[in-house]
């Protein structure tokens, strides 16, 4: 059994290199397709590991698109470094709100949770990363209650932390991609991340923001809430990156972003 100690150390060493010709190994099991209730997730497992920490990753897609097969080099590059990595499917929009996805994201920790020695994970070290309306996601359901248990939270880019915000920084109305999904204005408070940031004191979060339109000013009002809350919070200043290779980047060799996550999540876990 891999010890704390070595995964932090591994990770450590990672987050000083950024590269992944690092000497640890690891061939993959793949299990695709698992139930966890209302929907499905896939888990990549090192061979022969056990009680290695959990990377889940929500994927984007405006709560309309996308699916849990959206993960790049996320799984090798984990993996390698020494985690069980599981992406979350999740049912899409006009299918579900977004209430009913973060609670389905809530349903996949739980499962990982009760069924992590199956596939070599530790349940008590699980960190939820999400990216665009993921990330939304994630937040929503470990802030709200809804995904128990989760040791850290990577919120990956959204404008979505607070609606009422980002409808005022957008002239008073919500931007196009998100005028279906949030068109019940009476629900926005019940769906922004921003309403529960008084729940999770002392939660560590790891928020990096993209170069797109006002997503520093709507990432620094959520850290500010955060912050105000006690929240322990990293910000990232990811501005030269787009929103899409805020994203694609993680994992990638030599990537300022991994480099960051890296550290975060060693000191996470630690």
């Amino acid at each position: 059994m891999i010890t704390r100690r070595q995964i932090i150390l591994s990770a450590s060493s990672l987050a000083a290199t950024t590269s992944l010709g690092f000497s640890t190994s690891a061939t993959a099991g793949v299990t695709k397709g698992i139930s966890y209730g209302d929907n499905l997730l896939d888990v990549y497992s090192p061979n022969g590991k056990s009680g290695l920490p959990i990377m889940m990753f929500v994927h984007g897609g405006a709560w309309a698109l996308g699916n849990r097969g959206q993960v790049g080099r996320k799984p090798k590059f984990f993996n390698r470094a020494g985690f069980v990595f599981a992406s979350v499917g999740y049912s899409l929009y006009p299918k579900a709100s977004a209430e009913t996805q973060a609670m389905q994201i809530g349903q996949a920790v739980s499962h990982m949770r009760a069924n992590a020695e199956r596939y070599g994970g530790d349940p008590d070290r699980i960190i939820l990363m999400g990216h665009s309306a993921g990330c939304h996601l994630a937040t929503l359901a470990t802030l709200s209650g809804s995904a128990k248990g989760v040791r850290g939270i990577i919120c990956n880019d959204t404008g979505a932390y607070d609606l009422f915000y980002l409808a005022k920084v957008n002239g008073g109305s919500l931007p196009v991609i998100y005028a279906a999904p949030f068109r019940k204005r009476k629900l926005w408070t019940r769906w922004s991340p921003i309403t529960y940031t008084a729940r999770h004191a002392g939660m560590p979060l790891f928020v990096p923001w993209s170069g797109g339109k006002n997503r520093d000013r709507i990432t620094a009002n959520f850290i500010s809430s955060l912050r105000k809350n006690g929240a322990n919070v990293t910000p990232f200043n990811g501005s030269s990156y787009s929103h899409g290779s805020i994203n694609t980047s993680i994992g990638k060799n030599g990537d300022r972003l991994t480099s960051a996550i890296m550290d975060f999540v060693s000191r996470t876990l630690a």
